[in-house]
């Protein structure tokens, strides 16, 4: 069996993080990371309202192309959420032979790190993660502890 991920918190706010693809799901994780990062970029050639809208408002930078291995220079982490396989696992081969750590979110056995559910309230800052298994159990938590912490 292999050993879980060990949960490490740590300050984000001057990291440079790139997220490959501007959908749902990297739309999810934008406006997650906004709560702690101040400088993200999104490649992706097509994006959804909120990305637009968050690069128009200068709280992003959206790059408005197709993932090319020049983009994940500099960054100190990557994410991959776009909806094409091949690409996700190549943003992941870049950032291995740079030394980058990388999720993505097509295949859990590729990510170096799992990108947690997310609970604030205050100082308060709780990460939730199944290891990639059980997305669902994740999310019910994540709704269980918010309702406690209320």
């Amino acid at each position: 069996m292999k050993k879980p991920y060990f949960p490490l918190f740590t300050d984000i706010s001057q990291k440079k993080i790139l997220i490959v693809g501007a959908g749902k799901i990297a739309q999810r994780r934008v406006e997650t990371l906004l709560e702690f990062a101040d400088n993200i970029r999104v490649a992706a050639p097509q994006a959804t309202d909120r990305i637009r809208q968050l690069h128009e408002e200068k709280r992003i930078l959206w790059i408005q192309d197709s993932y090319r291995a020049d983009l994940i220079k500099g960054a100190d982490l990557v994410l991959a959420a776009t909806d094409d396989p091949v690409c996700n696992e190549q943003v992941i081969e870049d950032c291995r032979m740079r030394g980058i750590p990388v999720n993505t979110s097509h295949k859990k056995e590729l990510c170096d790190f799992y990108f947690p559910a997310i609970v604030r309230q205050g100082d308060l800052t709780i990460g939730i993660s199944s290891g990639g298994c059980n997305h669902s159990e994740v999310k019910e938590t994540r709704k269980k502890l918010e309702r406690t912490l209320k």
